[in-house]
């Protein structure tokens, strides 16, 4: 009881005043309970170049050197999780910024970091432990990695057991019970945002991380679809799982924007996509053909790699000869 106390006094203070580390890129500053995530300083001075000097954005060149070896390394993942979803008959698609650099550069955004990818939750949940039995890379694994800042968030990452920086993130999608457009699709949109509002500004964090995934599960079962089975056959909505608090407005597409999946080029190699590609990308980026405000890496700090995981960076870049 006394521990149940500690801790609910220590949140307490770190909700009215303090800064730690969010990630390997970011600091997390809370005040008064509102959080804010700012870039760490050295991460905006690892761009060399002036990107703003090219009038076409797609004209500019592939990122170099430790970035660029890291990108490769991330390519050699997110083809060993192709190859399983391929013979497993899972179905994802590239997503964020992994899906605009396809779209917009055939590959990395030259300043990019990470792969994101998503997935139905009926192949969300199975996923793990199918990959870990079958991938060919004794390092690699999948697990449900939880968000220690935050109080109600976690996804599927691939990791590596000796790279702590790398890893593939995988976000579940739901179907919803029916098909909504107009008025309705506003108030799920609403709903779903409201839900995971109360999820995230919770007091009360739910510590057991399947606990959590329970409860998420619960809510989407029983709140959101009302406890009506879901049949795909009638081509419902889909919406983001609340398993994540995007920022995007929209959380709402409509069957036919994500399936059937089609196929896109990055890196040199076709992944599969959304049908609707062009929509999926400005509802939430806009006009992703636009230079962003920010220009650099927002998801690793290359000074705190040791010499052993640049070892095995190189490695697992080479591991493929795909540079």
């Amino acid at each position: 009881m006394n521990e149940d106390k500690t801790n609910i006094f220590t949140e307490f203070l770190k909700n009215i005043f303090s800064v730690t580390d969010a990630d390997y890129s970011h600091k997390l500053i809370r005040i008064l309970g509102i959080r804010f995530r700012i870039l760490k300083s050295n991460n905006k001075k690892r761009i060399k170049i002036n990107y703003k000097q090219y009038k076409d954005i797609t004209q500019i060149p592939k990122a170099e050197g430790f970035l660029r070896d890291y990108q490769i390394s991330l390519l050699v993942i997110l083809k060993e999780f192709d190859r399983i979803c391929a013979l497993n008959n899972i179905r994802y698609w590239l997503s964020g910024g992994t899906l605009l650099g396809a779209k917009r550069h055939k590959g990395f955004i030259p300043w990019d970091d990470d792969v994101d990818v998503d997935m139905m939750r009926e192949d969300y949940e199975r996923f793990p432990s199918v990959f870990n039995a079958c991938t060919k890379y004794a390092d690699l694994y999948c697990e449900l990695w939880r968000d220690k800042n935050s109080k109600a968030t976690c996804i599927l990452k691939i990791k590596h057991r000796k790279i702590k920086q790398i890893s593939i993130d995988i976000f579940p999608h739901d179907f919803y019970f029916t098909a909504v457009r107009g008025k309705d699709k506003k108030l799920l949109n609403k709903k779903l945002k409201k839900l995971r509002k109360k999820l995230s500004y919770s007091f009360f964090r739910i510590k057991d991380t399947e606990k959590l995934k329970e409860k998420i599960k619960d809510l989407t079962q029983n709140v959101i679809n009302q406890k009506i089975e879901v049949d795909e056959r009638i081509c419902p909505s889909i919406h983001w799982g609340l398993d994540f608090p995007h920022k995007w407005n929209n959380w709402v597409y409509d069957y036919e924007q994500i399936f059937p999946l089609q196929k896109i080029e990055f890196e040199g190699y076709l992944f599969s996509c959304p049908q609707n590609t062009d929509f999926m990308l400005k509802n939430i980026y806009g006009d992703y053909m636009q230079f962003p405000k920010s220009i650099c890496p927002h998801h690793t700090d290359e000074e705190a790699f040791t010499s052993e995981e640049k070892q095995e960076l190189y490695k697992l870049k080479n591991a493929e000869n795909l540079s």
